[in-house]
């Protein structure tokens, strides 16, 4: 069974997307509970868990960034799906770790993707860390160990994912940003790497467990390599203690 929230100041979009959900819901036979909130301040208040939020940005009391971003303080696996008139709020909703991001009119087509893709991740675990991109091919939504690394180059973020390419619509120092407390780090001034993936250092060579060679710049190298280390180090802790 699925536990739905769909939060927007507009009744009619909430009974749209409600339809949507259940005649989605009851085309793979799901179950479904769909709660409805039209202010930020009672989704935040509401003691239900859920496993996915249909979160409107443009509300007045509360918009939907700055509800999420307390709705985050207390549930770091909820998936939140954006929904938006605009697509100029990419960075906010990365902030938050979106899990997607709809443009309205919201079509049929769009709510049973992102229903998918909640219940696939629903059913795999709650603990993998997931991310949204906005990228040449649309929204993509990335698991974080299936990211080997990004790169700047002519003014584009290249992002090396599992056995795809992806053209990211941000910069390079904002990747890094976000991505730094989940095992990310930049040798160099354009990438930013997943140091889960790192095979071996070579002199100043990072080698990928994909083939790739990343380089390490001298000016970066101390600080890279101490991250590194507390990283293996952490990560060797952990397993211990299982």
């Amino acid at each position: 069974m699925l536990e739905i929230a769909v939060c927007d100041d507009d009744k009619n979009e909430i009974d749209l997307l409600k339809a949507m959900i259940y005649q989605h819901c009851h085309e793979i036979c799901m179950q479904v509970i769909i709660s409805t909130y039209q202010d930020g301040h009672d989704l935040i208040n509401s003691t239900k868990k859920f496993h996915a939020i249909f979160l409107d940005i443009q509300m007045d009391t509360m918009n939907g960034i700055e509800t999420a971003k307390v709705l985050r303080k207390t549930d770091k696996q909820v998936k939140i799906i954006f929904v938006t008139n605009y697509n100029n709020y990419q960075c906010e909703a990365f902030s938050v770790r979106a899990f997607g991001y709809v443009i309205k009119p919201v079509s049929f087509k769009q709510v049973s993707e992102q229903l998918n893709d909640v219940i696939e991740y629903s059913t795999k675990g709650t603990d993998k860390t997931i991310f949204t991109f906005s990228t040449d091919k649309g929204f993509r939504t990335c698991e974080a160990d299936k990211i080997f690394y990004f790169e700047s180059a002519n003014h584009k973020i290249r992002m090396v994912y599992d056995n795809d390419i992806f053209i990211l619509t941000d910069s390079i120092i904002n990747v890094y940003n976000k991505l730094k407390p989940y095992g990310f780090s930049m040798p160099h001034k354009s990438f930013v790497i997943n140091l889960l993936h790192i095979s071996k250092i070579q002199g100043y060579d990072v080698l990928m467990t994909n083939g790739s060679i990343i380089p390490m710049s001298q000016k970066r190298a101390v600080e890279f390599k101490s991250e590194f280390h507390s990283y293996l180090k952490l990560n060797f802790n952990l397993i211990q203690k299982r």
